[in-house]
C-alpha cells in the first residue's frame, strides 16, 4: 500500500492507496511539530505494517524532517518528497522551477492521469492557483492569489470598522448589511477573478483545453463557475500516486 501526504498551510491531508483504489482519507490541522499521535492519524497502526512506501507534498519545508523521522520511525521506510527535481513526465517551462510549490506539480500530474493536455487546474485552498500544461506537456505557468479565508481576515486586519466573520455561502451578490456584504464582495468577486481567468488562459492554451479543479474550498462553486470542466477533489493524491509509479526502484 502507498500512503501519500499533502501537508499543507493549514491543514495536513493522507490518502492510503491499495492499488488503484483510496481505503482511507485523513486529514488534521497542520502540527508545529510532528509526532507519533499526529501521524497516527493519517497511517492508524492497523495499516502501518502494510504500508509499503510514502511520498509526500509539503509546502512546509520546515517540518519535513520532522515528518520524515516520524515515518520512519512508525514504518521503517524512507519517505519521497516531491520537488522540481523530481521524475514526473512534466517539463518544467518556468523561470526558477526549484520556487515551484510540490503541491501544484502533483495537482498538474493529477490532471494527466485523467485528460491530455492542454490543461488549466485549479486548486482552491488557503491560496488559490492556476497552472497550465501545455500540449508538449510542458508546465508553463500560472497565477496565484488569495483564498477566500484570507480575503476575508485580511479585511478585518487592515480596517477599523470591518470585523471578521465566518464564510457562508452568500444567497445574493448585494449585501444588506455589512457580513453580508463582505461574503457578497468575496464571494462572487472570487467566481468573477475565476471566470476571467479561466477565458484568458483558454485563450493562451486553446479552446479546448480542459479545466480541472480541485482543493478545500471547491466545493463552494461546484455548479457556479462557467468553464470548469470536472471537480476531482482526490486530484493532488492521485498525482502523488502517478509519480511515485514512475520512480525507478532504489537498490
Amino acid at each position: 500500500m502507498l500512503l501519500t501526504i499533502d501537508v499543507g498551510n493549514t491543514s495536513t491531508a493522507g490518502a492510503i492507496f491499495n492499488g488503484n483504489a483510496i481505503i482511507q482519507r485523513s486529514v488534521l490541522p497542520t502540527p508545529k511539530k510532528w509526532s507519533a499521535r499526529h501521524f497516527s492519524i493519517l497511517l492508524p497502526a492497523a495499516l502501518a505494517q502494510r504500508t509499503t512506501a510514502v511520498i509526500v507534498s509539503s509546502v512546509v519545508p520546515a517540518m519535513d524532517c520532522d515528518l520524515a523521522a516520524n515515518i520512519k520511525k512508525a514504518i521503517g521506510k524512507r519517505v519521497l518528497f516531491l520537488d522540481h527535481k523530481t521524475q514526473t513526465g512534466i517539463t518544467l517551462k518556468i523561470d526558477r522551477p526549484c520556487e515551484l510549490g510540490a503541491d501544484r506539480i502533483a495537482d498538474c500530474a493529477g490532471a494527466l492521469t485523467l485528460f491530455s493536455p492542454p490543461l488549466i487546474v485549479i486548486d482552491s485552498g488557503t491560496a488559490t492557483t492556476f497552472d497550465l500544461i501545455n500540449s508538449r506537456r510542458e508546465y508553463c505557468g500560472g497565477c496565484i492569489f488569495p483564498g477566500i479565508g484570507i480575503a476575508i481576515e485580511s479585511l478585518a486586519e487592515k480596517t477599523a470598522k470591518l470585523k471578521k466573520i465566518t464564510f457562508e455561502v452568500p444567497r445574493s451578490p448585494v449585501g444588506t448589511n455589512t457580513a453580508a456584504s463582505i461574503r457578497a464582495g468575496v464571494y462572487f468577486g472570487y467566481i468573477g477573478t475565476l471566470q476571467h481567468l479561466i477565458a484568458c488562459y483558454r485563450k493562451i492554451l486553446g479552446p479546448k483545453s480542459k479545466v480541472v479543479a480541485t482543493g478545500g474550498l471547491s466545493r463552494y462553486f461546484k455548479g457556479r463557475v462557467s468553464g470548469i470542466d470536472i471537480f476531482v477533489p482526490d486530484l493532488l493524491f492521485l498525482g502523488l500516486k502517478s509519480i511515485f509509479a514512475q520512480q525507478s526502484p532504489g537498490p
